[in-house]
């Protein structure tokens, strides 16, 4: 018998346990957007600038060259764009990776626009965007769930860490478990699901001394409970 790609999942994780810290979580944090934009083109040049970023920086970078391009097109052969992104750091890197992605979308689209992707797959789409220069499989679904509608769930820093901790992987980089924690989280708790994380992370569940006293979903975490042995 041919096993599914998605058969690693960790079969001792109870549904109504995962429903469980989805509530929680929903109950402490909302639905947070989180500052992305809602059009799919401002929302990859603003995860793109997030990547080994601060969330403020990425912020005011992005503000930054919304005020010097009045539209993505402008900003496909500017220079500029490398001097705003210059404070942030990566600048190079992250100002060739922007300006190829955008001279793709042009070419593909006619403009510098994706929400054409919202009537195609979700296979497809994702296969779009990862070919573009810079758009991990992580960036890809975060423009995939905020903007284009799809129920998805993108994997950054934060959910990982939430999901090893509470015993829902056992991988050691976000990037492994993407199918992985799609298959545990209904589609439609993924999105509050992933924001929730990152709210948690920021605020309780930290990468070191994380606060687990204070922790909602603690009765639920691996972590904690092998902490108090």
């Amino acid at each position: 018998m041919v096993q599914s790609p998605r058969a690693n999942v960790a079969n001792h994780i109870r549904p109504q346990d995962v429903r469980r810290v989805c509530e929680l979580l929903k109950r402490n944090y909302g639905k947070p957007r989180l500052g992305n934009p809602k059009n799919p083109v401002d929302d990859l040049i603003f995860i793109i600038l997030s990547n080994k970023t601060s969330a403020h920086m990425a912020q005011r970078t992005y503000e930054r060259l919304k005020e010097r391009f009045a539209t993505w097109d402008d900003a496909t052969s500017s220079r500029a764009v490398r001097t705003i992104l210059h404070p942030a750091g990566l600048a190079t890197i992250k100002s060739k990776q922007i300006r190829s992605a955008l001279n793709r979308i042009q070419t593909d689209f006619g403009t510098c626009d994706l929400s054409a992707l919202r009537k195609v797959s979700e296979d497809d789409a994702q296969h779009y965007l990862t070919a573009l220069p810079g758009v991990s499989q992580k960036v890809a679904k975060c423009v995939m769930m905020y903007t284009l509608g799809f129920h998805v769930l993108p994997v950054d820093t934060h959910v990982h860490r939430v999901t090893k901790r509470l015993g829902w992987t056992k991988k050691n980089r976000a990037d492994q478990c993407h199918e992985e924690l799609e298959e545990l989280v209904r589609p439609k708790l993924r999105y509050t699901f992933h924001v929730d994380c990152i709210a948690h992370g920021r605020a309780i569940c930290r990468p070191s001394d994380p606060l687990c006293a204070q922790c909602p979903i603690k009765r639920y975490c691996a972590h904690f409970k092998n902490t108090k042995i």
